[in-house]
């Protein structure tokens, strides 16, 4: 404990002196909040994060932004994207300042504040890269290893263990891409868990590989992909790989999405081909995917389960690894004008000659049983009225097994009174897809019917007022009950920011049928004391009842409360980074356990969790040691009061202290 205090004052003290490049500290903001509200994930939040790291080095032309350009950031509407074009189209002069988009109504100052690193104003002179040969020359390389481990002992390396990890307590990787910002990539993935065996007699290499090759164009061919890509249809009801589907903040969109996937998770990614090409209105995308699934196979050649962590540590997970083959094929066409857009989209999936004993997700539904192929078509629009100010949206899709679901909504931008959304669906408990992934709660597939609504309002002083509301229920019992589901979440959130000060306040609660009800706030503070240091103080307080089913009543009250501090330096020329975060925490049980997104070398950011009663310090560090070469480290040291052990099975440590360190070399 004192050696990692005075590692920790000794780098604040490294930091003092030191100067260099500024940073705009949004996006990591931006990104936080996605992946602490579990819009999604810490894998997704990185790519997204390291998508929009490289545009800010490549900025789009400002004078040359197309509908796609703007599409790619979730937190535009559409009211936002035709307000942009159409002031564009009254301006053929051109733009002589990224600024200007402050003057387009709808435009909110955080909405600049994100936009504005992404784009430039390009002399008439210039031309961004064209040709094939022209994105060559601008290409570089990027390569990165990256390494973790607890420094504690756990149940799963002990030589008495029941389920032993026949691996190393080390995980590790490494990437390499050469790629010319979001145009071009070619790239290389290799990783390897915590507990997995690797260059060992039981792996010759690592435990898991990515390759891909991705082009975007302006042309005919919008876009090529080879290896391992994600792709989205429609609202998610068929597949979403590609797309935010946050439902308390992003914005839905439509339409077929193709992006690359460079991660080093093992789920959620396509392996094969595909390509989309465009012309004039129309446009049209195919792929193709033969991909390896973890899954427990019978004997008579049937799937009993599917499992999505990745992991191959002991030796029932080792003997699970790439189990069955899953085939995916799909095409969509697309006709879109000023108004409307208008998508068909067809997915069909097979097991390789083994059958799906029952659709994950399902249970009892005959019609999802004994699976040995499976379809889905759909069809998803999008409608603007007026000057774009009024959407309606949606997508209907039917299964082969004559199931239907559906998602449709509404959304409202006023230029000056803020922004409102509804969006209503129906999944029934007999429609299913393996990819679907879409305004559902906490389940995957998800099947539900629910009505969700969402309204911003920016307010004069630089108030930001967000609520957010949803009421649904299950057609079928889940979530390990006996009955159906029926609850009403909602989320009430305001913020000031001032040019050094912002603050804002969270309120959440749920009220589950008869299971659950809770209530948490959440104040938070960001003081910037110039261009470098930045300061972040967190206090959460959460209270729920729960309903005991035998006894007929409800029980005591439990709760949580957290207090979390950070603080934030960049800009140096040796130290780029160095953010310190403490967070003291004291909670009656897991279901109170609070959320706090911190820096991480893998990830960029990831959710951490807290529950039971004791202390977390962490220090992550970025310094450029060499021209092109950047380390990244954190070290997380957790100590629990009310507990003699942390974790659980494989992860369990005998003892009170978990210390979990993490380190990334990058070179580009």
């Amino acid at each position: 404990m004192k050696l990692l205090l005075t590692v920790i004052f000794v780098t604040f003290l490294l930091s003092l002196p030191l100067g260099g490049q500024t940073v705009v500290p949004e996006w990591d903001e931006y990104i936080a909040e996605q992946i602490e509200s579990g819009a999604i994930g810490e894998d997704e939040g990185a790519e997204f994060l390291e998508r929009w790291m490289v545009q800010k080095q490549h900025p789009l032309d400002i004078n040359t932004l197309t509908r796609e350009d703007l599409e790619q950031f979730p937190f535009l509407d559409e009211f936002q994207i035709r307000r942009f074009l159409l002031y564009r189209h009254a301006h053929p002069e051109g733009f002589d300042s990224i600024w200007v988009l402050r003057e387009i109504a709808g435009w909110d100052r955080r909405t600049c504040l994100l936009l504005w690193p992404m784009l430039t104003v390009q002399k008439r002179s210039e031309s961004a890269a064209g040709s094939f040969r022209e994105i060559l020359s601008y290409a570089h390389h990027d390569v990165s290893v990256h390494t973790d481990a607890i420094l504690q002992r756990q149940e799963g390396y002990r030589p008495d263990s029941r389920h032993p990890y026949r691996g190393d307590p080390w995980g590790g990787g490494l990437r390499w891409s050469y790629a010319m910002g979001n145009r071009f990539s070619i790239g290389l993935t290799a990783s390897k868990d915590r507990g997995e065996p690797a260059f060992d007699k039981r792996r010759k290499g690592f435990d898991s590989y990515s390759a891909h090759f991705f082009m975007e164009g302006k042309g005919a061919v919008r876009a090529v992909a080879l290896g391992d890509y994600r792709i989205g249809m429609g609202y998610g009801l068929l597949v979403n790989q590609a797309s935010f589907m946050g439902m308390a903040y992003a914005y839905p969109r439509g339409g077929t999405t193709l992006r690359r996937a460079f991660t080093y998770a093992e789920d959620n990614f396509m392996r094969g081909a595909a390509t989309a090409l465009a012309q004039g209105r129309w446009a049209l995308t195919a792929f193709y995917s033969r991909k390896g699934v973890d899954a427990t196979v019978t004997e008579d050649g049937a799937i009993k389960a599917i499992y999505h962590t990745g992991l191959h540590r002991t030796d029932a997970e080792i003997a699970r690894r790439n189990a069955a083959t899953m085939t995916t094929a799909g095409t969509s066409v697309s006709y879109t004008d000023d108004r409307l857009r208008l998508t068909f989209n067809l997915l069909h999936l097979h097991w390789g000659g083994l059958r799906l004993l029952r659709a994950v997700g399902t249970k009892g539904i005959a019609s999802l049983t004994d699976l040995e192929r499976f379809s889905l078509v759909s069809a998803d629009y999008s409608y603007l009225f007026g000057q774009g100010g009024t959407e309606l949206f949606g997508e209907f899709a039917g299964a082969a097994n004559g199931a239907v679901g559906t998602i449709n909504g509404v959304r409202y931008t006023h230029p000056v009174g803020g922004s409102y959304m509804l969006v209503g669906r129906y999944i029934p408990a007999d429609y299913w897809s393996y990819y679907r992934g879409a305004f559902a709660r906490h389940s995957r597939p998800g099947n539900e019917w629910g009505v969700m609504g969402r309204a911003a309002w920016e307010l004069p002083s630089d108030w930001t007022v967000r609520a957010f509301a949803d009421y649904y229920g299950s057609f079928v019992p889940r979530f390990g009950r006996k009955e159906k589901t029926e609850a009403f979440h909602w989320i009430l959130e305001g913020e000031k920011s001032l040019s050094a000060l912002s603050w804002s306040c969270r309120i959440r609660g749920t009220a589950d049928k008869r299971y659950r009800r809770s209530l948490a706030v959440r104040l938070r503070g960001r003081y910037a004391f110039d261009e470098r240091w930045r300061l972040m103080a967190s206090l959460q307080w959460s209270r729920s009842n729960s309903f005991d089913g035998q006894q007929q009543v409800w029980q005591a009250p439990t709760g949580g409360k957290s207090l979390a501090l950070r603080a934030d330096y960049s800009g140096g020329k040796l130290l780029r980074v160095c953010s310190m975060d403490a967070v003291a925490f004291d909670t009656d049980s897991f279901a109170d356990r609070l959320y706090e997104a911190v820096h991480n070398p893998r990830h960029h950011y990831s959710s951490a969790f807290f529950y039971g009663r004791g202390v977390r310090l962490g220090l992550f560090v970025r310094i450029a040691p060499l021209p092109h070469v950047e380390v990244e480290s954190r070290i997380d040291h957790l100590l629990r009061r009310d507990t003699d052990t942390i974790g659980s099975a494989g992860e369990l440590i005998r003892g009170q202290v978990r210390t979990h360190l993490l380190m990334t070399v990058r070179y580009r």
